[in-house]
């Protein structure tokens, strides 16, 4: 018994380390070497993929189709957040958006203006996918399956250290104060995306409601910036 709780507790230890991971990785990426593909490269593959491989047991077995009902509730919520959101930066983005610092901070980081395609092709995928493997399918079960304590903060703990290392990009694109507000609808989405996996015990639909109802109109936004050049 004594082995098996310092095994999880060594387990406990780990997983929490992983969730400051993206903190580090993605400051090495955007503040010193100065550069998008490498600050994906860090996160995604130093930080997610590796986790999400080796914890594969912990999400494996509910990696399956989403019902018909479940596919219906992502396409619906797709159809209205990707054209409000469209809508929304058309008509209130000078208010936390100044394009000029988004162009700046990007292109000076090896994005070209070109890309943005390629950029939506890759980003809602694999980030999408990645994401949820990660925060949801093993951050989120390892600490639920773990000692008691762990399984009461759990969700809040997974939505809070999902949310909080993305200030390291917002605080770049977002106007003042601004940050630290969309900082609070990604933590909302984080527990969001939680209560969806539970509901539907299918890793899979978190991953299409992260792809197509939050990432994808992200994109979509991202492209109107640099349209408006």
């Amino acid at each position: 018994m004594a082995v098996s709780n310092l095994r999880s507790s060594h387990r406990l230890v780990a997983v929490l380390l992983l969730c400051i991971l993206p903190w580090p990785a993605v400051w090495l990426g955007i503040y010193r070497l100065n550069s998008v593909i490498w600050t994906f490269v860090l996160y995604h593959g130093v930080c997610l993929l590796p986790a999400a491989f080796f914890g594969r047991r912990l999400w494996m077995d509910s990696f399956r189709a989403p019902t018909r009902t479940q596919w219906t509730a992502v396409f619906v919520a797709t159809a209205i957040m990707g054209p409000l959101s469209v809508w929304v930066y058309s008509h209130l983005g000078d208010l936390f958006i100044n394009r000029q610092n988004v162009l700046s901070m990007v292109t000076s980081r090896g994005f070209r203006l070109t890309q943005i395609s390629w950029f939506g092709f890759y980003f809602i995928p694999v980030n999408a996918i990645l994401e949820e493997l990660f925060w949801r399918g093993v951050v989120l079960n390892e600490l639920k399956g773990a000692t008691p304590a762990a399984q009461r903060f759990g969700t809040a703990w997974t939505a809070v250290t999902f949310a909080a290392w993305h200030f390291l990009v917002l605080r770049l694109l977002l106007r003042p104060m601004w940050a630290e507000a969309v900082l609070g609808l990604i933590m909302c989405a984080g527990f969001f995306l939680e209560w969806v996996y539970e509901r539907a015990e299918r890793i899979t639909v978190p991953i299409l409601w992260h792809a197509l109802v939050f990432d994808l109109p992200l994109v979509l936004i991202f492209a109107s910036v640099l349209k408006h050049r």
